[in-house]
């Protein structure tokens, strides 16, 4: 959320006569969120498998290997010379089956052939 966004909540929210308001942890800051990230959209571009303890995988042009499964946002659970399995961290989901060159819209949990992340280029006339 933006400055000027936490700026409305606080003016429009009266806290003085609710009483079961923490009124210490107010008002709110971006410095108290904590949200994991995670994009919006998760392309995997390729998986080069050789076994099940040596693959290399490329998910919005960062790599994973079977000794690196996961970062702050998702994380690898089974890979092979088909597809992928991931879990998105924070959500309360099923794992995900990617095959290559496919992309995943976090939103809804759709997934697309191709590379989504890329926008339409516009057309000069």
């Amino acid at each position: 959320m933006s400055q000027d966004e936490i700026n409305i909540l606080n003016n429009i929210s009266s806290f003085d006569n609710l009483s079961s308001i923490d009124q210490t942890k107010l008002p709110i800051t971006c410095d108290n969120l904590k949200v994991q990230p995670c994009e919006e959209i998760l392309f995997l571009s390729a998986i080069l498998y050789f076994s099940p303890t040596h693959w290399t995988i490329w998910i919005n042009d960062k790599t994973y290997t079977a000794d690196d499964v996961e970062d702050d946002s998702i994380k690898i659970i089974k890979v092979n010379n088909q597809q992928i399995e991931l879990e998105i961290k924070n959500k309360n989901q099923n794992p995900i089956k990617l095959r290559a060159n496919q992309s995943l819209v976090t939103l809804g949990y759709r997934i697309i052939d191709g590379d989504a992340r890329q926008k339409s280029k516009s057309i000069l006339l």
